[in-house]
């Protein structure tokens, strides 16, 4: 089939020539405009005059029979010569727009995209050092690809329409990304950028370690038009050791025991060295001795002081990134506790100086001010409440505060249902004036996390005179009468809990203030809802953060460490900002929370699930398939997709062409007689 000329839309010839599903393209198709000047010989050769002169002759009919036989010679000769011409100035035209010959069944070939892993496994060692910095160089020495843009994918960026000079610019920029992305998600990225209007087949190369965790192989799909070639490259080694987490084990007020976990993934290591840094100062070293696909548990014993920015590191000379574990302790921040009614003795010998910043005040008495400053507030057996307080109390509870409610034995009950229907917790029901006896802990019942050893059987357990029943929403409960109704129940929501106790405390009511449970129950009320710092957070999580702060200028917090600064999304309450982080920082290593003045320390680290080297079976899964080729090496793979592109120039065979035209007007010229 002959597709001569053919204009585009932006009115470029395109020239191509298929022959037995051989392929001649045309890498320069502007430069066959010049073809319509072959009409300029045509027409001279039509319109040359040509003037004869007339001789006398006495008999002329021998002459006209010469001069029929010359104009016809004479034509002939002037035709092959304008043939020749022609021929050589078209090969001519055709070789400065430098032809090739393809066996490819398109002259026009589809996209190409490059899927680049830089996540951090990619720091394992091969045979020739890094995984990723021996794939970026072999990009860059190997790829050529003239003809089509190219895209490249990392795991943070997209490189759209690449030249293959630009191709090389980009991928000496592409450092390590901590967030990894799977295989799933890159295809559908793939699918979404790619060019619907073009038909032809797309090249897809996809250059990584697929780690098991990465690469969820069975449930994606591979588009038909499109030819998958799945290039998997493996360390010399499959073997780490790492630094996987960290914890306080116990603490007092003198000392804090931490303890952290070194994990093995196939190796094997006898008197590893693990140090702890303070502020980059060593405070700390001791040794551990790993089995494969072990883990062993290290502690250090450090001072309970006000701040600490420490980093537990290790040195194993396989994958860096999880080496080091940095954690921030920060200091002890005391529960602020507001009792309003009857101030009990017993709840002052509970929260104590040292750990809570304990105040009481008389109903008539109420600073209402100082309501939103509390972790924790107990209406202690108050008779009723003022519209006031109700309306305070619910807007308290929104901003993540926690109520604790006693009533009283003249409880109006009208009035605590106003409070419980404001609060959306349920209602009172009636009073019961029978004795009851306290006798079920709820043991399952996380409120109750460490308090006990083991399951007491014969507990002194308290009674009360009378109490009330109830109906409160969605609670779960924390102590039960003998009758099974709750005595102490709760109700979480987000960051708050009520707290519902269903009789009052007095001495002439009960004797639960004298029994054993009274110190965890009210001790748990004011520390189980306090809200937990964590040593660290992990880059690329969802984390929630929330800082004490009376920050009445709205100014805006920052995250800051030496070479870098953002800011966070955040939402402020009447003494808390809640930060909300994803995506930054990329860099492990212990930072500031600050609003021009320090606030606290942070600490972020690696996800660890990198650590384990384990990895798909790439190979089987490609046999699958018939568009999909697997390739243990960068190298092959790239000459492969070269070899598709691979042009032979014919601009060469039409100069010989031109030539000999040339040689043929030549010879017509000087041997071909008229």
């Amino acid at each position: 089939m002959l597709d001569f000329f053919s204009l585009s839309e932006q009115g470029i010839i395109q020239f191509s020539i298929t022959l037995f599903y051989n392929q001649i393209g045309i890498n320069n198709p502007e430069v066959l405009y010049f073809l319509f000047l072959l009409i300029i010989p045509i027409l001279i050769h039509f319109f040359q005059l040509q003037k004869f002169k007339e001789v006398t002759f006495t008999n002329v009919k021998l002459l006209k029979q010469i001069e029929q036989q010359t104009r016809k010679s004479s034509k002939l000769k002037k035709l092959l010569i304008l043939l020749s011409r022609l021929l050589l100035f078209a090969c001519l035209i055709l070789a400065f727009s430098q032809p090739f010959f393809s066996k490819d069944n398109s002259v026009q070939k589809g996209e190409t995209f490059i899927y680049l892993d830089n996540s951090l496994s990619m720091q394992a060692k091969g045979e020739k050092g890094e995984l990723l910095q021996r794939i970026k160089h072999n990009l860059m020495d190997y790829f050529h690809n003239e003809k089509n843009a190219i895209t490249l994918i990392t795991n943070n960026n997209i490189y759209k329409n690449l030249s293959e000079k630009n191709l090389k610019n980009e991928l000496l920029k592409i450092n390590y990304y901590p967030i990894k992305k799977d295989l799933k998600t890159v295809l559908l990225q793939i699918k979404s950028i790619k060019n619907k209007n073009n038909n032809n087949q797309n090249n897809i190369v996809l250059i990584s370690d697929f780690q098991k965790i990465n690469s969820n192989i069975k449930s994606i799909h591979l588009d038909s038009s499109a030819h998958y070639s799945f290039v998997q490259t493996l360390p010399k080694k499959a073997k780490n050791i790492s630094v996987d987490s960290i914890w306080i084990s116990q603490q007092n007020s003198k000392t804090i025991k931490i303890k952290a976990r070194i994990k093995s993934y196939e190796a094997k290591f006898e008197n590893l060295s693990i140090s702890l840094y303070n502020n980059d100062l060593l405070f700390g070293k001791t040794t551990v001795t790993l089995n494969k696909n072990k883990s062993e548990d290290v502690e250090f014993y450090i001072p309970n002081s006000d701040n600490m920015q420490g980093k537990i590191s290790l040195n194993d000379n396989l994958l860096p990134f999880d080496n080091n574990l940095f954690f921030s302790i920060l200091p002890k921040e005391k529960t602020n506790v507001l009792v309003i009614g009857k101030s009990n003795e017993f709840l002052s010998k509970i929260y104590t100086i040292d750990e809570f910043i304990f105040t009481t005040s008389s109903l008539n008495q109420l600073d209402y001010s100082i309501l939103f400053k509390q972790n924790l507030i107990i209406l202690n057996e108050l008779v009723s409440f003022p519209k006031s307080l109700i309306q305070t109390l619910k807007n308290y509870l929104k901003n993540e505060g926690n109520l604790v409610v006693i009533p009283s034995q003249e409880s109006n009950i009208i009035s605590y249902n106003k409070l419980l229907s404001k609060l959306n917790i349920g209602k009172i029901l009636e009073n019961n004036e029978g004795k009851k006896t306290v006798i079920t802990i709820n043991y399952n019942n996380p409120f109750f996390k460490n308090v006990f050893q083991k399951k007491v059987d014969n507990f002194q357990y308290p009674t009360v005179n009378m109490s009330f029943t109830s109906a409160i929403n969605h609670s779960s409960s924390i102590l039960k009468f003998n009758d099974q109704s709750d005595f102490i129940s709760e109700i979480k929501n987000n960051q708050n809990t009520f707290y519902w106790v269903a009789a009052p405390l007095n001495h002439s009511n009960s004797n639960f203030i004298s029994s054993p449970l009274v110190v965890p129950v009210f001790y748990n009320f004011g520390k189980q809802n306090k809200i937990q710092k964590n040593l660290y957070y992990t880059i690329g999580d969802k984390n929630e953060i929330v800082i004490k702060s009376n920050n009445s200028e709205d100014r805006v917090l920052h995250i800051t460490n030496e070479n870098f600064d953002f800011i966070p999304l955040q939402t402020k309450t009447s003494n808390s900002i809640k930060i909300k982080i994803e995506y930054n920082p990329l860099q492990n290593g212990v930072y500031q929370i600050t609003n021009n003045d320090s606030l606290q320390h942070i600490a972020f680290n690696y996800n660890r699930e990198e650590s384990d080297l384990s990895y798909r079976d790439i190979k089987y899964f490609v046999k699958n398939y018939t568009n999909a080729t697997y390739f243990s090496s960068v190298e092959n793979a790239i000459t492969t997709l070269n070899g598709q592109d691979k042009k032979h120039s014919l601009w060469q065979l039409f100069i010989i062409f031109a030539l000999i035209f040339l040689g043929i007007e030549i010879i017509l010229q000087k041997f071909l007689k008229n």
